[in-house]
């Protein structure tokens, strides 16, 4: 008896060891599942804390014009089940993050902006989406893009851990590929801007005038440009060929030279500003990958005479020198493949004022028959606005003067880093008695009033887009190329106290229009320098070189364009 109780105290105790162990390892098992943190915490203290919240934080720019906040108080419900901001990324039917699992990966916009391995795609094949992100620093490791992935997957909880954390040991990073030139054009021409350096916490915004060494009028059908990384926008223009005609300037700006729109320490430089107001836009874009075809049959006329001025701002957050680069490609098509020649829309509202710490609504209305001297209709086949950091929405309107109640919208932009470029196919028609009504919406969070101006801290308000006149090409064309080179009589004749010498140029010519009086003795030189082919004008006040009004009597104009001279007589009469 002694010695079966003794047996059946020993497996008692047996017994009792082993189910302790058991119920260390279900305790210890159970602690540590209760202490491995929920995955969307992880995400949120780990991913989006240090690598998105300096620009989507509660009252920050970038948070404003995305209607994005990552801060931890809100974060999730910003994302959760949310339309993107993004006309596009709405369009395509795409939410920020969704919770149907693996369907919802595919139509997670968060996904796209973040996913730079998949840049091709990004860019190729949605560019209107913007540009990945971070902007301006490293994009995420593959370990926090992984993790992110699979909780999207596991349908985006706000708790449980539904994700490897181990995954996050993996810190290697996705570089895109070194920056490549573009293929030059097949037929066109290619304009080639940097590198150039930006200095660590600086943006940089620069010109750069370049010409092309033919007189010929082009033709343009096609557009292409890429950016290495950092760009907030690249535009491209040329001349207003009124530039010497209304300013003092004699010449255009230096050739091949980096001309700076702010130096280091903040300040303007004069010698850029003060070709800005006769600049002509050609074409431009935010996105870093950069492709548009003209409508079939229409093409942008271009004079390579006024010369191509690149206009190109980075923006470098880091605390390192970082290098911009853009290449754009002009492709030509010959004079008889144009049926239209598309025309500049460019639209500039300068006169507004963002008071400190408010929402500020600006509106201007701008009619064709106002605006566009000489077209009695347009057809406008490409919308783009362009404005700076406090601008949260810009729209655009389609106004009727006879009706004053008619107002469609044509155009909205929610996003001033990466505002839509529309095309509208077919193109919107414009009447005589039609136009355009911008409607933008600031909110300036400094302490200083805002106004018009070139620094993404200052602001903007303009509307660029392209357009064609009902008419076929022959009747588009203003100005058509003369045939001969002429030189007409005066008008009047005779005249006092002043007459307009005409003549025609056939091609881009330095020019030299001189009067003489009868002894051939020279009185003053009117002109002498290259002008564009066309039909011209100057007008004589009587006056000589020294500012003295000539007295009455026969005087001889002289005009020598690529080496041929032509003079005629006239008569002044006091």
């Amino acid at each position: 008896m002694g010695f079966f109780v003794l047996k059946t105290i020993i497996r008692f105790s047996l017994f009792m060891r082993c189910f302790s162990k058991i119920f260390l390892v279900i305790s210890i098992g159970l602690s540590l599942a209760q202490e491995e943190p929920d995955t969307w915490n992880i995400i949120q203290d780990s991913i989006f804390t240090p690598n998105c919240i300096s620009c989507h934080d509660h009252g920050l720019y970038f948070a404003e014009q995305s209607d994005l906040i990552l801060a931890e108080d809100v974060a999730y419900q910003e994302l959760i089940n949310v339309v993107p901001n993004n006309t596009a990324a709405a369009d395509d039917g795409l939410t920020l993050v969704g919770t149907d699992g693996i369907v919802s990966l595919y139509n997670s916009f968060l996904w796209e902006k973040i996913n730079a391995q998949d840049f091709e795609h990004f860019y190729d094949d949605h560019p209107e989406y913007g540009s990945l992100m971070p902007l301006g620093v490293d994009f995420l490791t593959n370990g926090q893009l992984e993790y992110i992935r699979q909780w999207i997957i596991a349908g985006a909880p706000d708790s449980g851990a539904v994700a490897d954390v181990n995954l996050l040991s993996d810190t290697t990073r996705f570089r895109l590929p070194e920056f490549e030139a573009l293929e030059p054009p097949e037929n066109g021409i290619q304009l080639h801007l940097g590198p150039f350096e930006i200095a660590p916490q600086f943006e940089r915004e620069l010109f750069y005038f370049s010409e092309i060494d033919t007189s010929d009028l082009i033709y343009v059908n096609k557009v292409e440009i890429t950016m290495a990384p950092g760009s907030h926008h690249f535009i491209l223009y040329t001349y207003d060929e009124d530039l010497f005609e209304e300013t003092l300037l004699q010449n255009f700006p230096e050739t091949d030279v980096y001309r700076d729109l702010r130096n280091l320490g903040g300040e303007e430089n004069i010698s850029t500003l003060i070709y800005m107001p006769w600049m002509r836009f050609i074409t431009g874009t935010q996105i870093r990958f950069f492709q548009y075809s003209f409508p079939e049959g229409v093409a942008l006329r271009l004079d390579p005479f006024y010369g191509f001025d690149m206009n190109s701002h980075y923006v470098n957050y880091t605390d390192e020198t970082t290098y911009g680069e853009v290449y754009a490609n002009l492709h030509t098509v010959s004079l008889t493949e144009v049926s239209h020649v598309a025309e500049i829309l460019q639209l500039n509202n300068t006169e507004f004022s963002l008071a400190p710490m408010e929402t500020t609504f600006v509106n201007a209305t701008y009619w064709v028959g106002d605006e566009f001297e000489g077209y009695d209709n347009l057809n406008v086949f490409q919308l783009q606005s362009h404005a700076h950091q406090k601008n949260l929405e810009f729209r655009v309107y389609k106004r009727s003067e006879t009706d004053p109640n008619y107002r469609e919208m044509i155009y909205m932009a929610l996003d001033w880093e990466h505002p839509p470029i529309i095309n509208y196919d077919p193109p919107i028609s414009f009447n005589n008695d039609e136009g355009f009504e911008l409607e933008a919406i600031y909110y300036n969070n400094s302490q200083d009033t805002t106004k018009f101006g070139f620094l993404s801290t200052d602001e903007m308000m303009i509307l660029f887009g392209l357009f064609y006149p009902n008419s076929e090409f022959a009747s588009n064309i203003k100005d058509p190329v003369p045939q001969e080179f002429s030189l007409y009589q005066n008008f009047p004749n005779p005249f006092n106290p002043s007459t307009t010498i005409s003549y025609d140029l056939t091609r881009t010519s330095n020019v030299n229009l001189s009067i003489f009086d009868l002894s051939g003795k020279k009185i003053i030189t009117l002109l002498n320098r290259k002008q564009v082919a066309g039909k011209k004008s100057f007008t004589w006040s009587g006056l000589n070189s020294q500012g003295e009004h000539m007295g009455s009597g026969v005087y001889i104009y002289s005009i020598t364009a690529d080496k041929i001279s032509k003079s005629k007589k006239m008569l002044l009469i006091k």
